[in-house]
């Protein structure tokens, strides 16, 4: 009976042997720190892309949309892009409103930049005291393009 036990007890053995013992591949310990920071960072930096309302007498083409991150300050969504007139005539400037909205459609944190060639639209009394001039804007004629490019502060959380 011992005989036989021992048989039946190296037959089991033997056929786990034969079948190969099965191994857990767990990643290593760089690739595991690899996903963590992957993540992290597709956390921080990950936002809804800004999303142009059509007009038809521009096109608008955003080229950068990110969230600059600095030590001293709040983060900056950062929004560049170049827009054309297809419209017949000039157009003296261009109002751009960034509006942060809840999942509800309502609005948490508004602001507005001009186009490049009328930024000095937005100047307030003091910096044209400082500039020594008075806000002005150059045309955009038609089929003629110009920049958007945003770089105030606008808190990422807001």
């Amino acid at each position: 009976m011992k005989k036989l036990l021992l048989t039946a007890l190296f037959l089991s053995f033997a056929s786990a042997a034969i079948a190969g013992p099965r191994v857990e591949i767990k990643p290593s310990e760089d690739a595991q720190e690899a996903a963590r920071q992957e993540a992290s960072e597709h956390a921080r930096n990950d936002h809804p892309m800004t999303e142009a309302i059509v007009n038809e007498s521009l096109k608008i083409d955003i080229t950068r949309d990110s969230i600059m991150r600095s030590c001293c300050r709040p983060p900056d969504l950062v929004v560049a892009g170049r827009i054309t007139n297809l419209s017949r005539r000039p157009i003296d400037y261009i109002r751009f409103v960034f509006a942060f909205e809840d999942e509800n459609g309502k609005v948490l944190h508004a602001e507005s930049v001009y186009n490049h060639s009328a930024e000095s639209l937005s100047d307030d009394a003091e910096i044209q005291q400082i500039l020594k001039e008075k806000p002005h804007f150059t045309p955009i004629e038609p089929g003629a393009s110009d920049n958007l490019r945003d770089e105030r502060a606008v808190a990422a959380a807001a």
